[in-house]
């Protein structure tokens, strides 16, 4: 039974903006729940979705940021949104907010959709936000940022927010294109893509690329001797996206190929002569329907399936033995979820959700060389099935009043259950001012990877918003929040955690369009037991976004600063601390400038900052990881 917040967030992210009789768009966040009502075809998803959105001040960043700012992953544009944090490892990009951002632990606590598609893996319950990300950058419309607990709203596992990811339309291409790049390190990037509306309502896109790069050398300390190795992070990806819609069926499909090699043991690395290589495969297909029973209910429905597969080749543990690694999961599901508006001053939104994560295993093969001698160890699951029920209420107690309120039920594998209440008033104080409060109380289930345990982690949340217009598009966003997170699930659990913070945004645009956005995050998450902040949780962020045009919307500039405050390198030792940093990023990007062309020029890190970021311990001891300094990438689209 689909949690009707997965079904609210499966239609919700395919269009936040929604399309009329008259092919008018309309932002579907930004519009009232009786203009939703009242245009002629809206799926019954997006509605959900605007009720799961009442009780959050969601950030959002566009198809038009992504160019100025020159975002080529989604850790890239994750980073520059409002409480966000990406830290990497040599190998994956992990997702830090609300003060927890765990070195190590594969599943985060920010649920990640695609076109309301779930995006994580059933074997680590982790997203991908670098190059192993399944999407290109290119065909996201629009990433929004949901913070808060979302189970109740969306999916298991949001206990600190949703991150959801529209992609284009073949309307958006409108033709085709290709595009070409070439950056640090020797990286270089190839994509091809056609989208077109056709007469009869048959809208398409496809989109292809190839990526590879050299990797940044490494220099390692040798017997008293710097030595260089190269290419020792070198990666490849291959990537195929397919979107299609007509009437009132769509049908979306994804599928990567990645290949990368590991740095994380080096001096093991060099003394075996062998690279750490790494292999990740995933791919999802979801098909949809959307339509209206009648004049007062609309459905949404939809059924999708997905895989994701790891393979290493190391022998850096034991040299010249082997350690192969096999990880493989494959699941399916669908859901079904309905909106009424039959009975006045209410919107009612229930659904049901069904997930069989039918095939889940893993594979550690090793073979001692010298005595010619394999251990395997194999373990499988099989019909790892969740069941769903959602049913939320937004009910219009006066004109300026609303009260939100709704639970979701799951039931499963190995006796886990679990219900998920919430509850949000929004007040609309001045036609410019809106204060909302919200309550709410959020699960998610243990991975594959983190054992089979029925008790599922649990995070109250309380939140108190104020979104402030003011003349001249400006807008004010604060929030002040409060998150309990207990039976916590993961090697670095130990006792429960309580975050307390402030988040303040403000937004403003000229007449000319340059755009300025700023944010400043305080969050202090420690351990309820020693009273000493998580590894790896800074206690303040700052984001600042400036976009402005030079030469008309020929020529743009984006410049962005990001401030990361100390953090612990280990919640056990508050002694040892991962410096501050702020990094600095420039883009020039031109439209038209050459005719069909857009071309853009991306500095990061231009000021070429020394920093690093905390990850789990390795064999070497290190949980300090040095980032890239300054690099550049150029790219040319011809749209034709």
């Amino acid at each position: 039974m689909y949690s009707f917040k997965y079904c609210f967030f499966s239609t919700l992210l395919i269009t936040t903006s929604l399309i009329a009789k008259n092919d008018s768009t309309i932002d579907a966040t930004n519009i009232s729940f009786e203009e939703l009502l009242n245009t002629e075809y809206i799926p019954a998803s997006h509605i959900a979705n605007q009720l799961n959105k009442a009780s959050s001040a969601v950030a959002v960043v566009t198809a038009q940021d992504i160019k100025d700012y020159g975002y080529r992953t989604l850790g890239e544009i994750l980073g520059s949104m409002r409480g966000l944090n990406v830290f990497q490892n040599y190998e994956y990009g992990f997702l830090g907010g609300r003060g927890f951002s765990a070195p190590g632990e594969y599943a985060g606590r920010i649920a990640v959709l695609i076109d309301g598609y779930r995006a994580d893996d059933a074997m680590f319950g982790q997203a991908y936000f670098g190059e192993d990300g399944i999407l290109d950058v290119a065909m996201i419309d629009r990433v929004e940022y949901v913070p808060g607990g979302g189970s109740a709203g969306y999916s298991s596992g949001a206990l600190l927010g949703v991150v959801n990811i529209i992609t284009k339309k073949g309307s958006d291409i409108d033709g085709g294109e290709f595009a070409l790049g070439y950056g640090s390190h020797n990286s270089n990037r190839k994509r091809a893509a056609f989208g077109k509306k056709f007469d009869n309502g048959l809208e398409v896109l496809l989109n292809a690329s190839k990526y590879d790069t050299d990797g940044r050398s490494f220099t390692y300390n040798i017997n008293g001797i710097d030595t260089t190795f190269d290419k020792q992070n070198s990666e490849k990806n291959h990537r195929i996206f397919f979107k299609a819609s007509y009437e009132n069926f769509s049908l979306e499909s994804a599928w990567l190929n990645r290949e990368k090699n590991i740095p994380y043991y080096p001096i093991w690395a060099i003394e075996s002569q062998i690279s750490f290589l790494s292999t990740d495969k995933s791919r999802f297909t979801q098909l949809k329907y959307d339509n209206d029973i009648v004049s007062t209910l609309k459905l949404s429905a939809s059924l999708w399936s997905g895989e994701y597969h790891y393979f290493s080749h190391d022998t850096v543990f034991s040299s010249p033995d082997i350690d192969n690694s096999f990880f493989d999961a494959k699941w399916f599901g669908g859901d079904l979820k309905l909106v009424s508006t039959a009975w006045d001053n209410h919107i009612l939104s229930f659904g049901t959700e069904y997930r069989n994560d039918y095939s889940l295993r893993y594979l550690d093969n090793y073979i001692e060389v010298a005595t010619n001698t394999e251990y395997p160890w194999e373990e499988k699951y099989e019909n790892r099935q969740t069941y769903s029920f959602y049913a939320y209420d937004e009910y219009k107690l006066t004109s300026s009043l609303n009260l939100n309120y709704g639970f979701r039920y799951e039931n499963g594998y190995n006796g886990y259950h679990a219900i998920s209440p919430q509850l949000a008033v929004s007040w609309q104080a001045k036609d410019d001012t809106l204060f909302k409060l919200s309550s709410e109380q959020t699960h998610r289930r243990t991975t594959v990877d983190e054992g089979d345990t029925p008790t599922p982690e649990m995070a109250k949340t309380t939140e108190l918003i104020l979104e402030q217009d003011f003349a001249e598009q400006t807008k004010l966003v604060a929030s002040v929040f409060r998150y309990h997170i207990a039976n916590r699930i993961g090697w670095t659990a130990q006792s429960d955690i309580v975050t307390k913070g402030v988040e303040i945004e403000l937004e403003k645009q000229w007449e000319n369009n340059m755009r300025l956005k700023s944010s400043y995050t305080f969050q202090d998450a420690k351990e309820t037991d020693t009273n000493l902040t998580l590894a790896n949780s800074p206690k303040h962020l700052a984001k600042l976004n400036l976009s402005v045009p030079l030469v008309s919307e020929k020529l743009r500039m984006g410049w962005e600063m990001q401030y990361v405050g100390k953090r612990p390198l280990a919640t056990y030792d508050k002694k040892e601390y991962a410096p501050s940093h702020t990094v600095t990023n420039l883009t020039f990007s031109s439209h038209n400038f050459i005719p069909k062309s857009d071309i853009s020029f991306t500095v990061r890190n231009l000021m070429d900052k020394k920093y690093g970021d905390v990850v789990n311990q390795q064999g070497n001891g290190d949980l300090y990881y040095p980032k890239d300094g300054r690099t550049f990438w150029f790219e040319w689209r011809y749209k034709f």
